[in-house]
């Protein structure tokens, strides 16, 4: 599938079993049944799906795809919405991973006593997810840091800052052996900073509507929150970091 026009959908195309799910995959062996929940344009899928060959390869989201050029064969594609619970039976999967999906949901803790209901005794969950708590900005711009808090606007009913809890939802949807770890993801290279900065300045762009429909700010200052964004990615000196936070639990053993 190729992916074009919505930046986030572009940008996730890129996240790799390597580059997303290097915690959770030395868990799995071959052979074992696996669903990647909200697996998105199915890059991270593809991954997971060769670790655990021969076994059967899950995707679920609310609009399920592959790479181009991937075998299809590989991975069952199913599409739906997590928030309305999982069409699959009770012990349905060897192991489960969701990536950047919680922050996006407004309950959490239902998805994933959801995911417990489908996974085997014994099964491994990992989970990875972003936490708008904290990053390091250089330089600092008004106009930036006021975009981030458009955005946050805008996600209202969500979960942007579910990272740090990832662990406690685990353990309280009845999971257990739950370990929680932080990796920093900096943009400090002229390339990184370049892609972040087109980034950002795409989400803006691109829900200037929204932003404007819901008073968030005028389409005026959408626009100049925009072009700070842009030159913010030119400048030789910018950086950024933030924190992703993982976790991997165990199905108990009955």
């Amino acid at each position: 599938m190729t992916t074009t026009g919505d930046p986030r959908r572009v940008n996730y195309a890129r996240r790799t079993a390597e580059t997303q799910a290097a915690f959770f995959t030395r868990h799995l062996r071959p052979g074992i049944s696996l669903l990647d929940l909200g697996c998105g344009p199915g890059s991270i899928t593809i991954g997971l799906a060769e670790r655990v060959h021969p076994g059967p390869t899950t995707g679920f989201d609310l609009n399920p795809a592959l790479p181009d050029g991937a075998d299809h064969s590989a991975v069952e594609l199913v599409a739906g919405d997590v928030t309305k619970g999982l069409p699959f039976e009770d012990d349905s999967f060897d192991a489960v991973f969701c990536s950047a999906l919680l922050q996006h949901v407004p309950e959490p803790l239902a998805v994933l006593r959801e995911v417990r209901r489908v996974t085997r005794p014994g099964a491994v969950v990992g989970l990875v997810d972003a936490d708008w708590d904290g990053q390091l900005l250089h330089p600092a711009n008004p106009l930036l840091e006021a975009s981030f808090e458009v955005l946050r606007r805008l996600r209202a009913g969500t979960s942007p800052y579910v990272g740090k809890q990832l662990r406690a939802l685990l353990t309280e949807a009845g999971f257990v052996n739950c370990e929680s770890y932080a990796r920093v993801v900096h943009h400090g290279t002229a390339d990184e900073v370049a892609g972040v900065g087109a980034f950002t300045a795409g989400l803006m762009s691109g829900q200037r509507e929204l932003i404007v429909d819901q008073q968030i700010a005028t389409g005026a200052e959408v626009d100049e929150m925009e072009q700070a964004w842009l030159t913010w990615s030119t400048d030789p000196g910018s950086f950024l970091a933030r924190f992703w936070i993982e976790a991997v639990a165990w199905a108990p053993e009955y």
